[in-house]
């Protein structure tokens, strides 16, 4: 990440890179914050895994995902049940996701979810007391921008 401006966290680095807004409908949520804001994404892709449909900012820092079944790997149908949509939680970029997961460990917390996409790695700290009610989601990815990019070749979406 050189070149970025990060704040160096313990013995983490670390970057604000989007908001996560969870959705009942990602394709209309898109719709809408395109207009509303003028926010620009890639998808919305259907991630299988943690059953998921995801639009991922190609500029703006947005994340929108609602989920596709019942048991979706991040509780987000839970969250749409007790909270209905809104803002759900921050998505950092680090260097290195295995030194940020000690970071976290020292601090007393696991991941409650890892995700892998290409060269795209992911842990997910869910809403608890110690993050304050806000999941914390951790990413390390090689480009600008190369999270939408490498979900989208993992999931097997064509150029972009």
């Amino acid at each position: 990440m050189s070149g970025l401006s990060t704040r160096r966290l313990g013995a983490m680095r670390a970057k604000l890179d989007r908001v996560a807004i969870v959705v009942s409908d990602v394709k209309k949520a898109k719709e809408d914050f395109e207009k509303l804001l003028g926010v620009e994404f890639y998808g919305p892709f259907d991630d299988a895994g943690p059953g998921l449909a995801v639009a991922l900012p190609r500029r703006g820092g947005l994340e929108l995902f609602a989920p596709t079944r019942e048991n979706d790997a991040i509780g987000a149908t839970r969250t749409l049940a007790a909270k209905g949509e809104g803002i759900s939680g921050i998505a950092l970029r680090v260097d290195d996701i295995e030194e940020a997961e000690r970071h976290f460990a020292a601090l007393g917390l696991k991941p409650d979810v890892k995700i892998n996409h290409g060269g795209m790695k992911e842990l997910i700290f869910m809403a608890q007391p110690a993050t304050h009610g806000v999941e914390i989601a951790v990413n390390e990815y090689p480009e600008a921008n190369g999270l939408a990019l490498e979900v989208a070749k993992d999931l097997g979406v064509g150029a972009l």
